[in-house]
């Protein structure tokens, strides 16, 4: 689906639904500034990141609720809580990280691009938090970040899961694009399976550039078989890319 097709849409949509949108973009602004203040409040204070944990799944599923949003998750039994995990998905939305950090009851670690530290609130809570925030204009930089947040997570003693969005950016027409190769790569350095996981439906919320939720949708969440990485090299990158790309298109459907 084009950019053409999303304005399309937009233009097409019956006025209770983006009088329900305009109203949905602003209760989730507030519920941002509401739950960011003591969450940074308090880790500033404790310095530990155990409020932003504890906050962000309720953030999510309240921004689900009042979007509309319902979420389908398949293959969460493939998952075994007491191991570690890379997690490599499409990415179509902004809303992926919601409806990721709401649906799957897992120690989810995002690697985010700076650009998102600019938000008010949000980005102090994310520059305070465990997730990992890359500059990827300083790829080498972002290498030793993320092998520095992986280390650190790993001395913790908790089970965890690095979750990449391996386009790099959200996809402009709701379909799957090319896998950059970080997440296959930290994958293969830290000998941890990798999850294959697709996102689909959250483009039809919010697309790339837009500015206003269309409320009222389904997305869907499905969790590939682990594949194993230990005793793979750093040779076998790209084919194992081009494997995780092919389960994540397969369990990725367009039309939901």
């Amino acid at each position: 689906m084009g950019a053409a097709a999303f304005k399309d849409r937009w233009l097409s949509l019956p006025v209770w639904q983006l009088v329900w949108g305009i109203v949905a973009d602003a209760t989730v602004a507030a519920i941002t500034i509401v739950l960011a203040i003591p969450a940074i409040l308090i880790t500033a204070v404790t310095r530990r990141t155990w409020a932003i944990d504890f906050l962000a799944p309720i953030w999510s599923r309240l921004v689900l609720f009042v979007c509309g949003v319902r979420v389908e998750v398949q293959g969460l039994e493939r998952i075994d809580p007491k191991r570690s995990y890379v997690i490599i998905s499409n990415h179509l939305s902004n809303f992926d990280i919601w409806v990721t950090l709401a649906a799957l009851p897992l120690r989810l670690r995002f690697v985010a691009k700076e650009e998102l530290l600019r938000i008010p609130f949000f980005g102090t809570a994310l520059r305070m938090s465990d997730h990992i925030v890359i500059d990827r204009s300083k790829p080498d930089d972002a290498v030793a970040r993320i092998n520095e947040r992986v280390a650190a997570q790993a001395r913790a003693g908790k089970p965890f899961c690095i979750l990449f969005f391996a386009e790099g950016t959200r996809s402009p027409d709701g379909q799957v694009h090319a896998f950059k190769k970080g997440g296959v790569t930290l994958a293969l350095r830290t000998q941890l399976p990798i999850v294959p996981l697709s996102i689909s439906g959250t483009s039809k919320l919010l697309p790339k550039n837009a500015l206003l939720i269309r409320p009222g949708g389904r997305v869907k969440l499905v969790l590939a078989a682990p594949i194993e990485t230990a005793g793979m090299s750093i040779e076998e990158r790209d084919a194992l890319n081009e494997r995780v790309r092919s389960i994540v298109i397969s369990n990725f459907d367009p039309d939901f």
